[in-house]
């Protein structure tokens, strides 16, 4: 593959590949979510876990490749270096804000969507409510 080529494949996969994902994610944490937050923990965390675990199967990736072609623009074209190695640092935040900050509430909820008594309790005291609400706030703030 020439340079030319190679730089306009890059350009058609970091520019955008972002707003999709961004996209993708926000309409998770817009539609998905608030539809499940009044149902009973032994619905909305299976729910929750699956609509996380596929999600993960897009995002992650195409975190990755986004970050992948913007480092290469940046080593490219060392005119446009900083704006996209900015926007390649920028790819993988997502993945490193739900890694840091979302990780323990949606262990904690995948953990009470694979057990019986763990439900009954959240739908109690409402647990399930507030961590996926917490999701939803963060995911909207991280996206």
């Amino acid at each position: 593959m020439d340079a030319a080529t190679l730089l306009r494949t890059a350009k058609l996969i970091a520019v955008p590949l972002p707003f999709f994902l961004g996209g993708y994610s926000f309409a998770f944490s817009q539609n998905a979510v608030p539809g499940i937050l009044d149902l009973p923990a032994n619905f909305s965390t299976p729910v929750f876990k699956h609509v996380f675990q596929a999600g993960g199967l897009v995002v992650a990736p195409g975190g990755i490749l986004s970050a992948a072609a913007s480092g290469y623009l940046a080593y490219a074209l060392p005119r446009q270096r900083s704006i996209w190695g900015m926007a390649a640092v920028i790819s993988v935040l997502p993945l490193v804000w739900t890694g840091l900050v979302m990780s323990p509430g949606i262990n904690r909820l995948i953990a009470i969507s694979g057990d019986t008594r763990m439900q009954e309790k959240a739908t109690a005291n409402l647990e399930h409510r507030q961590l996926l609400s917490v999701a939803a706030l963060r995911a909207t703030v991280g996206a």
